[in-house]
């Protein structure tokens, strides 16, 4: 309970020196933060790492929020940097969107213990879909290092300060990111809305391919952006590889209700979430169905005592996984039983995305098909995410009351997935032993 006091308010003081309550924001970008014990090969006290994230829609002015929400020390920024990246999987930014963000005014920054800091809201523009490099010369930093290790996107390390670099070298690379938490985009006109991805690591994006951006959400994202008349929702994927959705939160295995203040209620202008959660409380959690079925429960009430409609899958198929049993199968059948036919009036989800039927083996339903999973049949690989991202249907988020926009939905195609330059998939970043 402390730690939560203390980090609540950290962000009120925070806020209330660095964010104007005059100013609408949306989120384009969000990560899950926590701490799974792991940093990089090179100490960056005093050293600089660039960071690539890809962006959901577009704007003319951000602000960046950054996390030390596990760290029992305070974290020194000592200058942060954006800026446009040269292109995918390089730490190359294009020289001349190079910009400052800045805190109060400040190049420089302490995050204290336990807490978060939104940065001033800054000119930059930025384009639908643009991939973005977010650099950071550390100062101090805490023995537990807030992050989100299924970043499936390489990050890159230069010695000293080198914010304004124009290349990174591939010396020092790893797949995780660091410290950056989410990316608002001025909304005066309040046109814009955001979408929640909220799961463990099928959403966060296992089975897809690093530094390619396919995870589902990703798809999901570009099939938003094709359509006129859903062009102005952001994809938020707050997923995390091992998370359950109920029981005991900690800084390595968040779960989906014990880090909902952060995640959730926390995030700017959201209108609605997706969720697929239940494997790993099954299998790792030892969850009956009762418990997992309230836990959902929970999960939509909060959300819509915050007006964030809500869409629930049943689990996906797993029966060709080694932990898979008859047991853990009659739960699951139970909760989807649950999700497929509980109408939102009794508590249940407000519309059902199938993703389960779309990864199903056709000719049993209860294993994953192996065209589509990664080969551990539990995870999608990335022809699989793509199927899972082009199955949701636009019409659940087309307000039937706005009569500005199109929604034809006859214009809009699936995404093509370019596989020529796919090879490995790296999953080093998850546990082996989590979904």
């Amino acid at each position: 309970m402390k730690f939560y006091l203390i980090s609540a308010l950290c962000l009120i003081l925070i806020n209330a020196v660095f964010a104007s309550d005059e100013v609408s924001y949306t989120g384009t970008w969000a990560a899950s933060q926590y701490w799974n014990g792991e940093l990089p090969d090179i100490d960056l006290q005093g050293n600089s790492l660039r960071q690539i994230v890809r962006v959901s829609i577009p704007g003319e002015q951000l602000r960046f929020h950054f996390s030390n929400i596990y760290g029992s020390e305070e974290l020194e920024l000592q200058s942060v940097h954006v800026a446009k990246s040269a292109g995918q999987g390089t730490g190359s930014i294009i020289v001349d969107t190079d910009t400052e963000i800045t805190f109060n005014g400040q190049s420089s920054v302490s995050i204290p213990a336990y807490g978060d800091i939104i940065s001033d809201t800054i000119p930059f523009s930025l384009s639908t879909l643009d991939e973005v490099a977010i650099t950071i010369n550390y100062g101090k930093i805490p023995a537990e290092f807030t992050g989100h290790a299924g970043a499936r996107t390489n990050s890159f390390i230069e010695l000293g300060n080198a914010v304004s670099k124009e290349t990174f070298s591939d010396a020092h690379k790893f797949v995780r990111w660091y410290t950056i938490s989410a990316i608002d985009v001025v909304d005066n006109e309040k046109k814009t809305e955001a979408i929640i991805c909220y799961g463990d690591s099928i959403t966060d994006g296992r089975g897809s391919t690093n530094d390619k951006q396919n995870r589902w959400p990703d798809v999901f994202s570009e099939k938003l952006q094709s359509n006129p008349a859903t062009r102005h929702l952001a994809v938020l994927n707050q997923g995390i590889g091992g998370s359950s959705l109920h029981g005991p939160n900690s800084a390595k295995w968040p779960t989906g209700l014990g880090r909902y203040q952060k995640d959730v209620a926390e995030q700017v202008n959201v209108k609605y979430m997706i969720v697929l959660y239940g494997v790993n409380d099954i299998v790792y959690s030892g969850k009956t169905a009762p418990i997992l079925i309230e836990a959902f429960q929970e999960l939509i009430k909060r959300n819509h005592e915050r007006g964030i409609i809500t869409y629930g899958s049943p689990i996906l198929p797993f029966k060709s996984n080694d932990n898979w049993t008859e047991e853990f199968n009659e739960i699951k059948e139970a909760v989807n039983e649950w999700i497929l036919n509980t109408p939102a009036s009794e508590g249940g989800f407000d519309a059902i995305i199938d993703f389960a039927s779309v990864v199903a083996d056709p000719n049993d339903v209860m294993v994953f098909n192996a065209d589509l999973c990664d080969g551990d049949g539990l995870h999608p690989n990335y022809l699989g995410h793509a199927a899972m991202g082009n199955s949701v249907d636009l019409e659940l988020f087309i307000d039937s009351n706005d009569e500005e926009i199109n929604s034809d939905e006859e214009n809009v195609e699936d995404v093509d997935i370019d596989d020529s330059e796919i090879t490995a998939v790296s999953d080093a970043e998850d546990s082996a032993d989590a979904e």
